[in-house]
């Protein structure tokens, strides 16, 4: 299975990866350089995710801080929202990194569009 992730060029601080594409559109939902376009497709999109991508609770217990989020290739409408939002972000200078792997770690939740799992500690880096 192929697994693909957006993730931003900035640490995840306490962890060894990157933040992740929607952490960084969250904090671009509260810059006042967003024009208000950007900021209604911004919000579109990330509605559509909050409506239809389920938010699992695993990601709340503290012993799985270093869980990261992945998309299966074959999630396509949630992908294609991602990609709205690269772009949107990339135009405020949060540049945005398509990370693809077969082999994301501890896979500790799945569901039909998204893996989560926790890094195996020699493949810290991504």
């Amino acid at each position: 299975m192929k697994l693909i992730r957006f993730q931003s060029r900035c640490p995840n601080l306490g962890t060894a990866s990157q933040l992740g594409i929607f952490q960084l559109a969250y904090k671009l939902k509260y810059d006042p350089r967003t024009t208000r376009e950007d900021d209604t497709r911004l919000r579109e999109a990330l509605e559509w995710l909050e409506w239809h991508l389920n938010a699992p609770d695993i990601l709340e217990k503290h012993e799985h801080y270093r869980a990261i989020c992945w998309f299966k290739d074959e999630a396509f409408k949630p992908i294609s929202q991602c990609w709205v939002i690269k772009q949107i972000l990339e135009q405020y200078g949060y540049w945005v990194d398509l990370v693809k792997t077969r082999n994301p770690g501890l896979i500790i939740y799945q569901d039909g569009w998204q893996v989560v799992a926790k890094p195996k500690k020699k493949n810290l880096r991504i």
